[in-house]
């Protein structure tokens, strides 16, 4: 089986690939469904007709964070070990994620200037906006870390394992997946047992940067060859529902109630030995999982003028399913524009400029022997 660079081409039409990307596909929706009933709480004020997804509110972040570890792992074989390593991934890295988060984000601080006489009444400083262009967590005037951008909280953690990825990836792959884990086990634990931590650091020693440590592992177990019958994918799928029912909902254990069952619903995916996926509804949610980013950055946006024009359509009060469901198509065909018309060539023709500068090599295909089924 021949792995391609999805930063560069389609996931091919099969395989454990396409299926992480439906995955990651479905995860953006269960992020995009959490902040829609928001909406409805905190803005229309009304009966929320998303209730019953209340239990699992903001677990597609950490389906994306299980995911992040393993897509790293696996587009990466050939990476591994290799002088300039470290450089080529970091460089291939942020020119996949800055463009569209700065775009984003100066859309939004071009909204705050125009909407607030300083940057103090939105909540904002000078410090807190340069930190959130450029991935450090900071506080913001009231004390809350949180960056400019609202959504941009996950990348200040995805920025840093990328850095932690860049520096184990010159290692051989069972060494530098070791490593990761034994570099976020231990920062996890300095976290817990050295607080007050400084900033940022008591940001980047959360629990919840295990996550990225299972998806690596996930990764790891693929090749190595471990391949699960259905019934043994259909149970991993189970024990994380249970998982996800039985324990507390409390902050600090986010990273056990839902990064664990994460965990195993991306090993579900990523090991079955169930039929490959090729009928055409799974490649188009394949390709939703391609467009997963720009809906994660988008929605908020999205969201936003719907809920102002849509009422004059369609009640809220009386319709609210149907409401609903025009403001998730509007923000999945935001998010589906902005990624062929915006992020895919932007992210193409940086790549491109890069390798001919010599700042990242071009993406070799990786051969991988141990994903054959």
């Amino acid at each position: 089986m021949t792995l391609r660079d999805p930063l560069r081409a389609p996931p091919p039409t099969g395989g454990p690939l396409l299926s992480i990307q439906i995955l990651r596909g479905l995860a953006a929706l269960a992020v995009v469904i959490a902040h829609l009933r928001r909406e409805f709480e905190l803005k229309l004020h009304i009966a929320d007709p998303l209730a019953a997804f209340s239990g699992c509110d903001g677990a597609g972040v950490d389906v994306f964070f299980v995911i992040s570890g393993f897509i790293m792992v696996y587009v990466s074989e050939s990476l591994f070990a290799q002088p300039g390593a470290a450089w080529h991934f970091y460089v291939r890295r942020c020119l996949r994620i800055i463009p569209l988060y700065w775009t984003v984000s100066a859309v939004f601080l071009v909204f705050v200037l125009t909407h607030y006489e300083t940057l103090g009444a939105a909540n904002l400083s000078l410090p807190a906006v340069v930190a959130s262009f450029f991935f450090v967590p900071w506080p913001l005037p009231d004390g809350t870390m949180a960056p400019l951008y609202g959504v941009g909280w996950t990348l200040n953690y995805e920025m840093f394992f990328y850095l932690v990825f860049a520096l184990a990836v010159g290692l051989p792959r069972r060494l530098a997946t070791g490593a990761i884990g034994v570099t976020f086990v231990l920062l996890v634990a300095l976290g817990q047992l050295g607080k007050p931590l400084p900033h940022p650091l008591d940001y980047w020693t959360d629990p919840i940067i295990l996550e990225f440590a299972f998806g690596v592992g996930v990764a790891a177990a693929l090749r190595a060859g471990i391949r699960l019958p259905f019934w043994g994918s259909l149970g991993l799928v189970l024990a994380g529902a249970m998982m996800v029912l039985a324990i507390d909902p409390l902050p600090e254990l986010r990273w056990l109630r839902f990064g664990v069952p994460a965990a195993l619903l991306v090993a579900a995916c990523a090991l079955t030995r169930a039929p490959r996926l090729v009928a055409w509804p799974w490649l188009a949610m394949g390709f939703l999982g391609d467009a997963s980013y720009a809906l994660y950055l988008t929605h908020p946006i999205a969201l936003a003028l719907p809920r102002r024009l849509f009422p004059g359509l369609v009640d809220p009060q009386t319709q609210p399913w149907l409401f609903a469901g025009l403001l998730i198509a509007t923000a999945v065909a935001t998010a589906v524009a902005t990624h062929v018309l915006f992020e895919k060539p932007l992210t193409r023709f940086l790549q491109n400029l890069a390798a001919r500068r010599r700042l990242a090599a071009p993406a070799a295909p990786v051969r991988l022997a141990a994903a054959k089924r």
